[in-house]
């Protein structure tokens, strides 16, 4: 496929663009969020999206929790984000360190395991192609190389699941089980990737000997037992699904709320009024109950009116192309800019979306040898199902837009392959 020495060179020129990228968005960020003190060392109680208290209490005492409002709380946030923050911390506080270290290790990884799951291929334009797809657009890259939500994770594991699943190394089984392993740790609206992938690989791969293709699976039980067991022992209630995170129901009263047409897609959704309970939460899951219960009343009486809302959501998701989720309460949707790369994102996003269900309407009969066409549609379904329940924004769609420029170089290298024949 490539030699050594010119794959070492490719790397290289590879990681110093993401690294100069990385060190160019930290200064940028830092202008604007005050990242760091006087030192260039990280304020880690600043990070947002409720990491900061957690890992700032995991770093100077080991504990995995952290206390909001007097609730002491060990399920608001997944690991994956929280311990490799932690693991860099542990080497360096310095700022530009850490959002250039995490991503050389991030795209690294990203950069071999393309490279593993495509020898077989012996392609090396195919090789260049798959790579560049996190860098390309730069709202994508722009996500892919932050550091305080889990999407910059998943724009990254995704795209590699799906290229794992329609791989031909036969040790895709064993990248496959890792990815979703990954991804099970860092964030709940994996969940259902993470649960069904594992059986459709059963199903779908008839040439593979039952144990290998019983790894993503079993790998998929140990990280949902894993969570689990944390929490159970230390809040006495098992973890899963949409209890995967104590915080889920509190964040989905920002949906189940007359206010989000008002706000969604161009306002960001922090934005929206929540009553607040005038009584006290003795623990997380009291807090989780509480908007549980309060979600379903609101279902109960005014489902319509969120069925209204699934066709904000779907518009935003195939076509919305204006700059979402900003964080004023001035601004209406003809005010926000149009976001560019949102242009090109949503134009491939759909033309895959086109091209697969094509080659699967035709190919009805023998649809299981759609390999690329399932799994992408597959994916695309229980990726978007969690947002169209709560909602999306675009840092939410970068992972899946990445997977659909991994399916349309593949239908096009195999569409090359077939008219050269």
């Amino acid at each position: 496929m490539i030699s050594r020495k010119n794959l070492f060179i490719i790397y290289l020129f590879y990681i110093a663009f993401v690294s100069l990228s990385a060190f160019l968005f930290a200064f940028l960020f830092q202008e604007k969020f005050h990242a760091m003190d006087q030192n260039y060392n990280i304020i880690i109680e600043n990070l947002s999206f409720e990491f900061g208290g957690l890992i700032k209490n995991l770093f100077y005492t080991g504990n995995y929790f952290q206390i909001v409002n007097g609730i002491k709380f060990y399920l608001i946030k997944l690991p994956a984000i929280p311990f490799l923050l932690l693991f860099i911390f542990k080497i360096s506080l310095n700022y530009y360190f850490i959002v250039i270290f995490k991503n050389i290790i991030i795209f690294t990884l990203y950069f071999f395991f393309c490279y593993s799951l495509l020898i077989n291929f012996k392609n090396k334009i195919l090789f260049i192609a798959v790579i560049i797809i996190p860098v390309i657009i730069p709202y994508n890259f722009l996500v892919a190389i932050n550091y305080v939500y889990e999407d910059n994770l998943i724009a990254i594991f995704l795209p590699l699941l799906f290229l794992s699943l329609i791989s031909e190394n036969k040790k895709k089984f064993i990248f496959s089980s890792s990815i979703l392993f990954i991804l099970y740790f860092v964030k709940t609206s994996m969940f259902l990737i993470v649960l069904i992938i594992p059986f459709l690989i059963i199903i779908f791969e008839k040439k593979v000997k039952i144990f290998i293709k019983t790894l993503p699976l079993l790998s998929s039980i140990l990280a949902i037992f894993l969570w689990g067991y944390f929490g159970y022992y230390n809040t006495g209630r098992f973890p899963f699904g949409s209890t995967g995170a104590s915080n889920n129901s509190y964040v989905l009263s920002s949906v189940l709320n007359k206010e989000f047409k008002n706000y969604y897609p161009h306002k960001s959704t922090d934005l929206i009024p929540i009553s607040k309970p005038n009584n006290f939460f003795k623990s997380e899951w009291e807090f989780y109950d509480y908007y549980n219960i309060k979600n379903k009343n609101y279902l109960k009486y005014n489902f319509s009116s969120y069925m209204e809302d699934i066709g904000l959501k779907l518009n935003f998701i195939f076509f919305g192309i204006r700059v979402d989720g900003v964080n004023s309460d001035n601004l209406s949707s003809s005010n926000n800019p149009i976001r560019y790369s949102s242009i090109f994102s949503k134009f491939f996003f759909n033309l895959s979306i086109f091209i697969s269900l094509y080659v699967l309407a035709k190919n009805y009969k023998n649809i299981l040898n759609c390999k690329k066409e399932f799994y992408f549609i597959v994916i695309l379904i229980l990726n978007l199902t969690p947002h169209i329940v709560g909602w999306a924004t675009s840092k939410h769609l970068v992972a899946i837009s990445n997977v659909s420029l991994i399916y349309l170089i593949f239908f096009i290298k195999d569409k090359f392959y077939a008219d050269s024949k």
